[in-house]
């Protein structure tokens, strides 16, 4: 991860300080039982990349005007939409090379000058070598949502609405943690091929609703001090306390408190189908790794170096 951060100038700076905040420790906990391969290489470089386009938006762009932010996200989306290499193709091949030796220049296309979506560019096109175009097509949606409802929190932010309002938080969260985006990381790191039907079912829309909540929530809990020096008030906590009367210490006990009810819930669901004799094995796989990967970033969360701190992380 050091090698391939430093070769592709994705972070603007140091790789060593931003791997002491511990992303790899979480990437063992959440698929140390996945298969050494592509896969898991691709899964753990979008974890990477996800947290880095976070720190921007959480950070880097906060109380900024968002010209810059549009213009990425622009450029981000474009590459969701660009027609991509067929399966197994020369030009699939070509892009995995240039990313294995750094020069993130993706084949048939100008490099942009950020080097973020120079990376994210060439990471889509192995990761479509890896999936198949239903797989690609649910993330690509997902991805969009979480570029836009972030997005969309940087102009009211610039608009003068800082804090958003208990309704407003519940109903943009959902799509600006990348949750489902992790899911399909879940997917990319254990070889799984999770059909649309599936992902359609009423269980499991329950179970991802859950697993979206506890990692949105745990999130929130313990990145609230660094967020709120940051400028951020896209936060559960800050939203409680400025609009609902909570002082911090009781919006810090009933943030605690409903993430570990939804934590248990989840729990409960999640293992009901990975237990579930009427279940495809392949889907009982999918509910055991996203019940591992829970329990990976809220232990992460909790203990993280990333969360002990009040800097800005730039």
């Amino acid at each position: 991860m050091e090698a391939w951060l430093t070769a592709t100038g994705v972070l603007g700076g140091s790789p060593r300080t931003f791997l002491a905040q511990g992303h790899v420790d979480l990437i063992v906990r959440a698929w140390g039982d996945a298969p050494c391969g592509p896969g898991l290489a691709a899964a753990a470089k979008w974890l990477m990349l996800t947290w880095i386009l976070d720190d921007r938006f959480d950070d880097q762009w906060i109380g900024r005007p968002p010209a810059g932010a549009r213009q990425t996200v622009r450029a981000l989306t474009d590459v969701l939409e660009a027609p991509r290499p067929t399966h197994g193709s020369a030009d699939g091949r070509a892009c995995r090379k240039t990313e294995s030796t750094g020069k993130t220049v993706r084949t048939g296309h100008t490099g942009p000058a950020d080097p973020l979506v120079r990376v994210f560019a060439v990471l889509w096109d192995e990761t479509a070598a890896l999936t198949t175009p239903a797989w690609r097509a649910r993330y690509a949606a997902h991805f969009r949502s979480y570029l836009y409802a972030s997005l969309d929190y940087l102009e009211a932010s610039t608009a003068g609405e800082t804090v958003p309002t208990l309704p407003e938080y519940l109903f943009h969260r959902d799509r600006d943690g990348a949750v489902l985006c992790a899911a399909g990381w879940t997917e990319l790191a254990h070889g799984l091929d999770i059909s649309d039907e599936v992902y359609g079912h009423p269980q499991v829309v329950d179970v991802l609703m859950r697993f979206n909540h506890v990692v949105c929530w745990v999130n929130d809990l313990y990145s609230a001090q660094g967020e709120s020096a940051a400028g951020n008030g896209k936060n559960l906590l800050r939203s409680l306390t400025v609009h609902e009367g909570h002082t911090p210490d009781s919006a810090a006990a009933r943030v605690g408190a409903l993430c570990e009810a939804e934590l248990m819930t989840f729990e409960f669901l999640a293992d009901g189908i990975a237990r579930g004799p009427s279940w495809p094995e392949e889907v009982r796989a999918f509910s055991r790794a996203l019940l591992r990967f829970a329990h990976a970033l809220v232990h992460w969360t909790a203990t993280a170096r990333r969360y002990r701190t009040t800097e800005v992380r730039r």
